[in-house]
């Protein structure tokens, strides 16, 4: 292959793969740490070579079998180190190999990859019919690279103009052999430490809850995807309604105050990169407050004191609460009385109330016009003044000899009278005796007047006391005038006797007359005693 060809060939596929590349979609989007190289490789020497029997030419035939490989260390986007090695073989005059290292700079375009290198080295090279020998090589040249995928990558030519020379055979009329030649390859490059490739970045936003009521915080989150592990992240939150505060992948939303209602939170995730390398992601999330719980109030109502006497007062409280801490107002009424007072505390006057039970109702509203009622009572105690009543009375009238006492008729009637004494032990009696102004008159040979209506009264008591066993403190004998008889009166506790027209006795002076004689008595317990004696 002429040298002529071979520029051409490069020029041509030099214009194929520029056209391509606009049509490709793959970009380069870093730069890897190693690339090694490795493919086919054509040399063409440059030199001649003394005539032999077999090689008809002196000059050095094109070596159409060989392999090149290459390392490059990228500093940066621009610059690298490469190490290069290839080796050519033609089977009639021999084979060379060369190993150079040197500096290699590239120039990135979106799509494809133009590069330079400058390497030194040595070629050894071994002809078949001369000795072998090392020299000196300098390369220089370039090529193109193309991306298939982000770790391989072709590199469909590179061009080199290699110089070295020859000396342990000089060619007629020469002192050395220069060797001024060019080398072509072709194959592929595999990306070895790879930066982080930025793609495409996301976000996304949840809240939890996403029903609150009002006050209720909500928890807001964001979950970035896609961005660089080794990249700083930041994030920002942003609320229609509410205050938000947080740090972080999270935040919180003070919903204190919202209306009920729906509302957006946005959050937002951008990294470190610097420029056009800076990613930005978004998302929004919603959460509704619900319309607040329309709790009606609770109300409990109370009576201090419960029971009262008529014309005294009770406290009436009325105690409210809400649940939604709703502002309340009170009205309460009563079935009777006159009620005083705004809420909760009212006071209930009870002059001019019967003996009765008053209801007291009340109700308690917020502004929403919930309502809540209860009611109390209180029982109304009218004073009822006890009075002395006339049970009976009993008369003096049939025993004109013995006018004071107490006789067989008028027994039953003080029976009575007893067993009712007795069935109101905090009751008490008074028995009035009276006499008439003929039965008060004074006696000829005596110094004073009978007083029959003192000694009726004593009487009475006499048989109450003693044959009916009534306590006699009791019993209060009094005396007036009127008649032959003795009124029994019973007076209950905290009532008095009407005394008018009547005077206490005074028993110390007043002594009881038994009803049967003294003597009558012992003959009786005489009879008795003899009775007993027969029978023993």
């Amino acid at each position: 292959m002429s040298l002529r060809r071979v520029f051409s060939f490069v020029l041509v596929l030099a214009v194929v793969l520029c056209a391509s590349s606009l049509l490709l979609a793959q970009s380069q989007s870093g730069v890897a740490k190693y690339e090694v190289f490795g493919g086919y490789s054509w040399y063409y020497p440059g030199g001649s070579m003394p005539a032999t029997s077999t090689l008809h030419t002196a000059d050095v035939p094109n070596f159409n079998a060989g392999w090149g490989a290459q390392l490059t260390y990228n500093m940066n986007r621009w610059a690298g180190i490469a190490v290069d090695g290839a080796g050519h073989y033609n089977n009639d005059f021999g084979n060379a190999h060369t190993f150079a290292v040197g500096p290699q700079f590239r120039y990135r375009t979106e799509h494809i990859v133009f590069f330079g290198e400058a390497l030194l080295g040595a070629q050894y090279l071994a002809p078949k019919q001369y000795p072998n020998q090392a020299a000196f090589a300098f390369l220089g040249g370039g090529g193109i690279e193309y991306p298939i995928t982000p770790r391989i990558w072709l590199r469909p030519v590179q061009f080199d103009y290699v110089s070295t020379y020859y000396s342990k055979v000089t060619a007629p009329n020469s002192n050395s052999n220069p060797f001024n030649g060019v080398r072509l390859q072709t194959g592929l490059i595999f990306n070895l430490v790879l930066p982080a490739m930025e793609g495409t970045v996301s976000a996304a936003c949840s809240v939890d809850p996403a029903n609150v009521d009002m006050g209720v915080p909500v928890k807001v989150s964001i979950t970035p995807n896609g961005f660089l592990p080794k990249r700083t992240l930041s994030y920002t939150f942003a609320s229609n309604g509410g205050k938000i505060s947080g740090t972080g992948m999270t935040a919180t939303v003070d919903t204190t105050g919202l209306a009920p209602g729906s509302y957006k939170v946005s959050a937002k995730v951008v990294d470190d990169g610097k420029g056009k390398h800076q990613q930005i992601a978004s998302c929004v999330a919603g959460f509704n407050v619900n319309q607040p719980p329309m709790h009606p109030p609770i109300l409990s109502v109370s009576a201090n004191p419960a029971s009262v006497k008529a014309g005294d007062s009770s406290t009436i409280t009325a105690v409210g609460s809400s649940v939604d801490n709703r502002p309340l107002s009170y009205t309460c009424t009563p079935s009777a009385g006159r009620l005083t007072g705004n809420g909760p505390t009212y006071t209930l006057e009870t002059a001019g109330v019967p003996d009765s039970v008053v209801g007291v109702n009340c109700t308690v509203s917020d502004d929403r016009n919930l309502t809540a009622s209860a009611s109390t009572s209180v029982k109304v105690n009218v004073l009822v003044v006890p009075k002395a009543t006339k049970f009976g009375s009993i008369e003096f009238v049939r025993d004109t000899k013995r006018p004071t006492r107490v006789d067989n008729e008028a027994k039953g009637e003080l029976d009575r009278y007893a067993d009712a004494l007795a069935a109101a032990p905090d009751s008490k009696g008074v028995v009035v005796g009276y006499a008439t102004a003929k039965e008060d008159v004074v006696k000829k040979g005596s110094k004073q007047a009978p007083d029959f209506a003192a000694k009726r009264a004593v009487n009475t008591k006499e048989y109450v006391t003693k044959e009916k066993g009534i306590d006699p403190a009791r019993i209060e004998p009094r005396s007036g005038q009127g008649g032959q008889t003795t009124d029994l009166w019973i007076v209950p506790a905290g009532a008095t006797f009407p005394e008018a027209g009547t005077t206490v006795v005074d028993e110390a002076k007043v002594k009881a007359v038994p009803r049967v004689a003294l003597k009558t008595k012992k003959a009786a317990h005489k009879k008795a005693a003899h009775k007993k004696a027969a029978n023993e």
